[in-house]
Formats: structure tokens, sequence, C-alpha cells
């Protein structure tokens, strides 16, 4: 491989360029983002998680919470009335969550055996992006009833944004155990394997994500997920997966299929252009690094691979014109191509 190629790959295969670059960044049109995760641009499915579910009751008798216990109507009641004037507060057009985490801590104060009041206050901290507050939100709501599902995604979530893939993996596999047919647990629990380095597993998991969503005859569970999302990521994620076991064949198949799922996306055709050079099949990946700069002109890192690939195909001429686009848009980049060049 050539040592100045820039990529978005592990340590150690390529020297790295974080690239945080979106549409809005450079005010132009072609799609996706180009991120600093390893190949494929991939990333978790995220949903915003919906308020607990207020029970309501009436009559006599006592409602169950969690492990069990059972809680006298008259104090579900009451509960739910607190539970639901936290999710009002998070759910208003101008979220309020000051009030909405008051509400939910009194409601875990009340009732401390309800998952829901601290699922709801990790609902709060998830959506003010404080996730180290959430996790222990989420747990805490995990310990009180184990197969509470709608804490486990984002309690993983939570925990890949605080970059602690190996404690999200384990998370993801365990919800599995309430929900094994979920394409988007998979496809998120590929993803955390793949930054957890346990890259066997992770394409063992996207796999089953691609599965779940038809494309091996298997039935596909409607969900939350948006079919076609969650089967791009799914491709790029087997994409990291096989880049990680350096099987970089396998890794351009699954990255040439989410680009035909997404052909928008810039960055499902630029890690395609990696693992396709990687591989040492240098003409394919020029094909790649052109759609990627169709869609995204001015995208500095594009060019320059896209120059270096031309250059490992000894044409010097058409590197040199990547060279002369990459003056105007990054100087630094276009003299280390212009180095390779010569």
């Amino acid at each position: 491989m050539n040592k100045h190629f820039r990529s978005v790959i592990n340590p150690g295969i390529a020297f790295i360029l974080a690239l945080s670059f979106s549409d809005a960044a450079y005010g132009q049109s072609g799609g996706g983002t180009i991120s600093g995760d390893p190949v494929g641009g991939a990333a978790l499915i995220f949903r915003k998680p919906a308020n607990p579910e207020v029970r309501g009751a009436s009559g006599g008798g006592s409602a169950t919470t969690g492990r069990g216990t059972r809680t006298p109507v008259a104090k579900s009641v009451a509960q739910d009335r607190i539970i639901a004037k936290g999710n009002a507060a998070r759910s208003a057009a101008k979220p309020r969550y000051s009030e909405a985490e008051l509400h939910y801590k009194q409601a875990a104060r009340e009732d401390p055996h309800d998952p829901r009041a601290h699922a709801g206050l990790g609902n709060v901290y998830l959506d003010q992006g404080r996730f180290a507050n959430a996790v222990e939100a989420y747990q805490q709501a995990l310990k009180i009833r184990v197969d509470y599902l709608d804490a486990y995604q984002p309690l993983g979530f939570s925990l890949a944004r605080l970059n602690r893939h190996a404690e999200a993996t384990d998370v993801l596999t365990e919800a599995l155990q309430y929900d094994p047919d979920n394409a988007e647990i998979y496809n998120n629990l590929a993803f955390t394997q793949v930054h957890a380095e346990r890259y066997a597993e992770a394409v063992e998991s996207g796999q089953k994500a691609i599965a779940l969503l038809g494309q091996t005859g298997q039935s596909f569970k409607q969900g939350l997920q948006n079919r076609n999302e969650v089967l791009s990521h799914a491709y790029k994620n087997v994409g990291n997966a096989y880049n990680g076991l350096k099987k970089y064949n396998e890794a351009a198949d699954a990255l040439k299929q989410a680009a035909a799922i997404e052909p928008n996306n810039a960055a499902a055709h630029f890690n395609l252009g990696l693992a396709l050079y990687n591989g040492g099949r240098y003409s394919e990946a020029i094909e790649a690094y052109k759609a990627v700069v169709k869609l995204r002109p001015n995208l500095a890192v594009a060019h320059y691979n896209l120059g270096l690939s031309y250059i490992a195909i000894n044409d010097k001429e058409s590197a040199r014109k990547q060279y002369e686009i990459l003056k105007p848009l990054n100087a630094e980049m276009a003299n280390e191509l212009q180095k390779a060049i010569r």
C-alpha cells in the first residue's frame, strides 16, 4: 500500500485521517457522511427512545411493576400521573428537560421498583448528550427488570458514544435474548463488535441483520427500523469487519452492496475505494473515487486518494490533474500528492 494513502481504517492497516465531513459543512449535495469510523461510513441505527408507557388503572386490586412487585392501584395511578408529567415535559415543542428530570426522579422515589422512572430519566439524559448519566439510569432500570427491552438499545448507544464498545456489545447481546429477530439490534451489535475488534463476530452479526432483512429468503421483522437504512449500515458493518480481518475482497463486496443501496451516499463510495485499494484493485478504486468526487466535488481527501490510485496504475498524468484540483482545496494534501507523483 502507498504509505501516503489517506484512510479511515484501523491504525495497523493504513495511516489515519480523521474525517467528520458533512453536507452542511461543505454546502454540497451528494448525501452521506465521511466519518472517522473504520471502513464504510457505518453508524449505529439510533431512534429517539419513546417515553415510558403510562398504563393507567381503575378499580381495586394492585398493579405489577418490576420484579413482580405488587403495587396498590391508588399508588399505581399516582405513579402514572407523575410519569405522564415527565413525558409531557420531555415531549413539549420546546422540551423542558429540567422539569422532566424532576418528575422522573420523583417517580423513582415514589416507587423504587418501577423501571419506567429510571428509563424516563435515562431518556432525558440521552436527549441532552449526558451519556454517562444515561448509562447509570438505564442500568438501574435493567437492574429492576432485566427484560425491560426499552432500556437496552439506548443503553447500548450511550455506551458506544462513551467509546465503551465492549460493554455496549454485552448489552446488545443480552437484548437479543428478549428480541431475537430484531435486525436493528444485530446491526448495532455488529458496529460495537467492530469497534471492540471482535471482527469475526461482527461479520456474523451483520450477516444476521441482512438475513433478517430478507436478503437470503428469511422473513423481515418490521419494527422501528427503516429497512434500507439498516440494510445499508449492516453491509457497511460487514465491510468494516472484513477489513479488520484483512479480507479486503470480502470487504469490497459488502461495501458495493451498501453503495448500491445508497448510490448518493459519498461515504459508501469513499470507503469502497479504500477496501478496493487495500485489495490491490486499483482500477476499481479509481471508479469508486470518481463516484465520490462527482457527489462531493470539494472533498479534498477523495481527490487525494484518487490521485494516489492513479499513481498505483502508473497514470501520473491523471494524478497531476487531481493535484491541480486539490491545490485550492487543501494545500498540504496537494503537496503530499505532488511528492508521491514524483
